[in-house]
């Protein structure tokens, strides 16, 4: 159920187990208990929800604006039997119709990207928190210096289009942002070597797996957006080799 990039570190035996090692880093990153209400801001097809219902305790509400992942997020609570802890709705993490103050914890892992205007999300996110909620950012962040140069930039853009990715920003303009909205004890970690071998893993599928998506679209097997996201995860590896990107953590309090 994870559609985001995993966690390797001693003990971490293959791409699954990585999956959910992610899940409890980040956890611990943003000290979430059995106590908290969590918002699952982009939350996929569910399983970070999930599993943070099953070894946490925490009540989540998770969202989406893709329906048919709404659904299965919504299957799998029922499968689990997890409808009273955990419930999944289609709703804009960037404009939700929660009450002011109805989480504890926003958790936004590799979906803020998708944001057309971070400012937006990072707004209702503080509405949404109670005094002393917490929010985390998982996500691919821009290289701040030197400033990419054209060419680099003709790397990074198919990858987001691809991905349907408006923009990326750096640690210091989320920095900036979450400041400006009110947001303290701003803390910033990078995990780029510890999901190095997951964005790995992607990149040796995708080196042959590029060549037979040409093939595909040009015989009208597969449409422009399914070619579109295989290009982009190659231009992905190509950012990263170059260090043009890296895996960054943020997060801060409400006070």
């Amino acid at each position: 159920m994870a559609i985001h990039f995993g966690y390797f570190a001693d003990g971490t035996e293959n791409h699954e187990t990585s999956l959910l090692k992610i899940n409890e880093v980040l956890s611990r990153l943003v000290a979430i208990s059995r106590s908290d209400r969590v918002l699952d801001a982009g939350c996929g097809y569910g399983g970070s929800a999930i599993w943070l219902a099953q070894h946490i305790g925490c009540s989540v509400v998770g969202i989406n604006v893709v329906p048919f992942q709404v659904r299965d997020a919504n299957r799998a609570s029922e499968k689990y039997h997890l409808t009273d802890t955990v419930r999944f709705h289609i709703q804009d993490y960037a404009h939700t119709s929660f009450p002011n103050g109805s989480f504890t914890v926003i958790w936004g892992l590799e979906s803020i990207v998708h944001a057309e205007k971070k400012e937006d999300f990072i707004s209702e996110a503080f509405r949404l928190l109670q005094s002393g909620g917490r929010i985390l950012i998982a996500e691919y962040m821009l290289r701040a210096e030197p400033p990419l140069s054209e060419s680099e930039k003709n790397i990074v853009t198919p990858w987001l289009r691809g991905w349907a990715m408006p923009s990326l920003l750096t640690p210091m303009e989320y920095n900036n942002l979450l400041a400006k909205t009110g947001f303290k004890n701003i803390k910033t970690v990078d995990l780029t070597e510890k999901v190095r071998p997951s964005l790995r893993r992607l990149g040796t599928i995708v080196v042959w797996g590029l060549p037979l998506a040409k093939i595909l679209r040009k015989i009208a097997a597969i449409n422009a957006e399914h070619y579109g996201n295989v290009e982009a995860a190659y231009y992905q590896r190509m950012a990263l080799r170059a260090g043009l990107w890296k895996y960054m953590v943020m997060t801060a309090e409400k006070q």
